[in-house]
C-alpha cells in the first residue's frame, strides 16, 4: 500500500516538470509564474516605462524675414531646430493681433538642424505677436521661442501729383521791376549751382531803389527777414493759386504786411541786396503749390513768365 502510494507521487512529480520544461523549450511563460516587471515576454511588461525618442528639440534661432509687410504680402519665420538625434520636429506657430482672434497655424513637421523658411498666412492690416511653439517626442520636450512682433500695414493710397496751374496770358501780368534790368549770366538762372543747394529762381538785375511789385493779384502771405540768405523778403499768394517770392529788398521798403490783399502792379518793396546778395538784384520764386507748405512742394523756373510779362 505504501509502495504504491509513493510511486504515484514520484509519477505526478515527473509530469510537472516535464510540463514546465515544455512551456520554456517554447517561449511561452508559467502561468504559475509570472513575469518580473519590466520583463519582455512578448511586449512590454506590465509597469514598464515608455520609451520616447531621444533627442530634445532646441529652437536656436527665430526671426521675422522683415518685421513690417503691407497687406497682400506674406510674413515669413526664419527658423533653425537643433536636434541630436531625430531629422525633423512638429511646429505650430500662434498668430495674435492685438484686440482681435488668435490664429492658430501649423506648418507641419519641418527638418531639424538647419534653417527653414515657413511662411504665415496673408493678414489683415494691424499689429500681431507671433509665437513658435516646437514638439518633440513628448509633452515634456515642448520648447516655446520669444515673442515675435510683426506689423501688416494697409494698402497705401497713392497721394495724385501736384499739378502745374497753366500760366496766365502775356498781358494778365506785370513784371516785377520797374525800371530797366537784365537777367544776368548763367549763375542767375534757375537751377545754377550753389553752396550746398541749387538756385530756385531767378536773378533780375537793375539799380538799387526800383520799385518791386505784384505781377498779379493777391494776398501778402510773409513780410520776414533772412540775414544769411534771403534777407529782406516778401511771400504773396496770387489768386491763382501760385506763391511768389521776392527777396534782398532794401532795409524798411516793405510797403505791405502780411495779411494785405494787393492788385497787380501795387508796390511791394524796393530793389536792394540785403542777406546773401553780392549786388543790388530782384531774387524772384514762383511755387505754383504753395512755397514750402507742405513736403514735396517745389518752385518752377520763372524765367519763361517773367518773359511772357515783359511781352518778350
Amino acid at each position: 500500500m505504501n509502495r504504491l502510494l509513493l510511486s504515484s507521487t514520484v509519477a505526478a512529480a515527473a509530469l510537472l516538470l516535464t510540463s514546465a520544461s515544455a512551456f520554456a523549450g517554447t517561449g511561452g511563460v508559467d502561468p504559475d509564474q509570472p513575469a518580473a516587471p519590466g520583463e519582455q515576454s512578448g511586449g512590454a511588461g506590465y509597469g514598464a516605462p515608455l520609451v520616447t525618442l531621444p533627442g530634445k528639440p532646441r529652437l536656436s534661432a527665430q526671426k521675422l524675414s522683415s518685421s513690417t509687410v503691407n497687406v497682400g504680402s506674406q510674413a515669413s519665420v526664419v527658423l533653425r531646430i537643433n536636434r541630436s538625434k531625430g531629422t525633423s520636429a512638429q511646429v505650430r506657430i500662434a498668430i495674435a493681433r492685438n484686440r482681435g482672434k488668435t490664429i492658430k497655424y501649423s506648418p507641419g513637421r519641418i527638418s531639424t538642424n538647419r534653417s527653414q523658411v515657413i511662411r504665415l498666412p496673408k493678414l489683415a492690416a494691424g499689429s500681431y505677436r507671433v509665437t513658435v511653439s516646437v514638439f518633440g517626442a513628448s509633452a515634456q520636450e515642448t520648447v516655446r521661442g520669444g515673442v515675435l512682433k510683426l506689423t501688416v500695414k494697409p494698402k497705401s493710397v497713392a497721394k495724385p501729383k501736384p499739378t502745374t496751374p497753366s500760366p496766365p496770358a502775356p498781358t494778365s501780368g506785370v513784371f516785377p521791376v520797374r525800371g530797366a534790368y537784365s537777367f544776368g549770366s548763367s549763375g542767375a538762372r534757375f537751377g545754377a549751382g550753389r553752396t550746398g543747394h541749387t538756385h530756385e529762381g531767378q536773378d533780375i538785375i537793375g539799380n538799387s531803389g526800383l520799385p518791386i511789385v505784384a505781377p498779379l493779384a493777391g494776398e501778402v502771405r510773409y513780410v520776414s527777414y533772412q540775414a544769411d540768405g534771403a534777407g529782406r523778403y516778401v511771400i504773396m499768394r496770387a489768386n491763382n493759386g501760385w506763391d511768389m517770392m521776392f527777396a534782398h529788398c532794401q532795409y524798411s521798403s516793405a510797403a505791405v504786411k502780411a495779411g494785405e490783399r494787393v492788385s497787380a502792379g501795387d508796390q511791394l518793396c524796393l530793389l536792394g541786396s540785403t542777406g546773401a546778395s553780392s549786388g543790388p538784384h530782384l531774387h524772384f520764386e514762383i511755387w505754383p503749390n504753395g512755397w514750402r507748405d507742405s513736403p514735396g512742394t517745389k518752385p518752377i523756373d520763372p524765367l519763361p513768365q517773367l518773359k511772357k510779362w515783359a511781352g518778350n
